[in-house]
Parts: C-alpha cells; structure tokens; sequence
C-alpha cells in the first residue's frame, strides 16, 4: 500500500462507531446497518431460554451444536466485515494493517454488544493464536458453571480465522468467566494440534499452560 493510501484508510477509521450505524425504522420495527443489514437484539432472558432448550434437546452435544452455530455464524459474519470493510476503505483488507483490522474487529464486537476481544499473535510462527474476549455475551447471562460455556465464540473464531489463513482451522475454549476467569479465553489452530485441549481443561490447567503444551508439540 502507498503512503497515500495508508493514510487515507486511517482517515476513515470508525466504521461501526459512526453515529448512523445502527439505523431505526420505528414504524417497521427494525433495525439496520448502513448497507441494509437487519439487526436483531436479544434480551439475556431469551439466550438463557434458547441454551436451556438446545441443552435439552441436544443432551451432552450441546457444546458440538453451539460450536457448529457459531462456525455459520462467523462464516457469515466474516465476509459481510470483508465486504463492507473493504467497500469502506476503498482497498482489500489484504492491504491494510493487521492492526486496524483488529481494530474494526474490536469495534464491531463493542457495537453489536458481543464483547471486548484481544488477539495476540506472539506465537503465531509456532502456528497458534490466542484470542480473549472480556465481558463475553453467553457467559456473562449463563453466570457461574463446571465448564465452559462460550462454544458459540469457539465456533466463531474458528469460521473468521480459518476465512484470514485460508486453510481450515479449529478453536477450542481455554478459561471462561462462568469458571471464575476474567474472560473467555481461546486458542486457535490446525485441528490435530488442539485435540488435547478439552482434556487439558477438564484437568483445570490454566491458559498459559496449555499454551505452552501446544507450544513444545511444534519445537
């Protein structure tokens, strides 16, 4: 990107905290984005309501459900954030900075009331990244549990990441606020290198350790 352009896409940072992002229609009852994308608010009593039905419609695969949702869910949400974003800027997301793109991530989930998300890539060349959301919606309405309860964000990253590395990845759950942790934490990468994670978590091994662990399987 020229310098030209690098400083005109910083001039247009604030996409989703632009005054008009959200736009009412009180006599249709909607609400909409700037592009036409239909909202929908959901109240804490309704997503305690919809977990409780799919746990007992779905028994012990509740957790594979939520996670397969949330897969569509950020398949989805990942190219309308590519499209609009890219129609914003006036270039491909390929040409802009890592950084403001985690930007514009961070502020569509302050927006849309997911969350406040940080990714750290500090072992991205051991083919891991680490991603915690403070303030996470399913568990902030579920409260105190015996396990993780955020497989929908599981799925969701796991969809938005895969998307970025072009290559299908996985992401399972590492501490969560229903356990008394300060925020969801996840961990993503190759599916094959993750498949220990839900032991090491029902073991109750804190984040950075399990970090690690996966860690030395690439030394």
């Amino acid at each position: 990107m020229t310098a030209v352009a690098g400083s005109y896409v910083r001039l247009l940072n604030g996409y989703f905290s632009r005054p008009d992002f959200f736009r009412e229609d009180v006599e249709k009852g909607t609400i909409r984005t700037p592009t036409g994308t239909r909202i929908c608010a959901l109240t804490d009593d309704f997503l305690l309501g919809f977990r409780s039905a799919v746990q007992f419609e779905c028994g012990k695969a509740t957790d594979r459900v939520f996670k397969a949702c949330g897969k569509k869910w950020g398949k989805t949400f990942v190219e309308r954030f590519d499209r609009e974003l890219t129609d914003h800027f006036g270039v491909p997301l390929t040409d802009v900075s890592a950084g403001l793109v985690e930007r514009c991530l961070d502020e569509a989930f302050r927006f849309y009331g997911w969350g406040k998300p940080a990714i750290d890539l500090t072992d991205y060349d051991a083919g891991l990244v680490a991603v915690s959301v403070a303030d996470p919606v399913m568990p902030t309405v579920v409260g105190a549990a015996d396990k993780p309860t955020d497989a929908l964000f599981a799925g969701f990253f796991a969809a938005v990441f895969t998307h970025y590395a072009k290559t299908d990845l996985d992401c399972q759950q590492t501490d969560c606020p229903s356990r008394g942790a300060d925020a969801s934490r996840f961990v993503i990468g190759l599916a094959a290198r993750l498949k220990d994670v839900p032991k090491w978590v029902g073991e109750n091994l804190p984040h950075t350790v399990i970090l690690r662990r996966l860690k030395a399987t690439s030394e």
